[in-house]
């Protein structure tokens, strides 16, 4: 059975423009041009178009599929099998997430009561890596943190990243009637600026400040203080504008 690239299009949800992008660049001929011009696909093209789908849902970059799908030793099946088991992991991650959430949100109300290390349950610390290291690989700041973080044993990383979570919890601090220049939640953004010198880089006022800004900004660092209280990140941002202010 033939299908034109409209119809593709409507089964797989995807735009006639991305299938024709995949073509350009060899990811997904069609099975044959018609006469007439026209794009047609078939069976294979739409097991094709899946594995092409299961590889963007785990955020593998096009040229990558291509190598992978036009290397000799490819196996569809092999392939299908690894995305399984990604995902399998990926549902068991979303489903700590989630308890995570609803815990978080009982605590929130006043319904129970939840121990700090249980507030990061679930956050995986390798999946903005690569955008890490995209964004600021080139500076001394990334490169002097991979070097010292490289050189913790297991035990040191996991007490480094306890430590961090405490401070942070105190830094957003849990309740709502708290206001940005508390001394203990002031104390505790002292603490952090210590805590980052002392196990990742160099760090004075203003570069802390500039950080602030980020965690406001950027939706996957702010939910790492929303999680605590709603305003998180805004509230920390706050916070660090006064220490750093006090700091002149």
């Amino acid at each position: 059975m033939a299908y034109t690239i409209k119809e593709i299009a409507r089964l797989a949800d995807v735009s006639t423009r991305t299938l024709r992008y995949y073509d350009e660049i060899g990811l997904l001929p069609p099975a044959f041009t018609g006469q007439n011009g026209y794009r047609y696909y078939d069976r294979s093209s739409l097991l094709d178009l899946q594995q092409i789908l299961f590889f963007r849902e785990l955020e593998v970059p096009l040229k990558e599929i291509l190598d992978i799908t036009q290397n000799p030793a490819y196996d569809p099946i092999d392939v299908l099998e690894s995305h399984r088991d990604a995902l399998q992991k990926d549902l068991a991650r979303t489903g700590t997430l989630i308890t995570t959430l609803e815990k978080t949100i009982s605590m929130i109300k006043g319904e129970q009561e939840m121990a700090e290390k249980y507030l990061f349950n679930g956050f995986n610390e390798k999946k903005y890596a690569q955008e890490t290291k995209d964004r600021w690989g080139g500076t001394d700041k990334y490169k002097q943190s991979q070097k010292r973080w490289s050189s913790y044993s297991e035990e040191e990383k996991e007490a480094i990243k306890k430590k961090g979570e405490a401070i942070t919890a105190c830094m957003v601090g849990s309740d709502p009637d708290t206001q940005p220049d508390d001394k203990d939640v002031q104390k505790a953004i002292g603490d952090y600026l210590v805590y980052l010198n002392k196990n990742f880089y160099p760090c004075d006022a203003e570069f802390l400040r500039g950080l602030s800004e980020m965690w406001v900004a950027d939706p996957r660092f702010a939910v790492n203080y929303e999680r605590v209280r709603e305003g998180g990140a805004k509230f920390v941002r706050e916070a660090v504008e006064i220490f750093c202010n006090y700091q002149k």
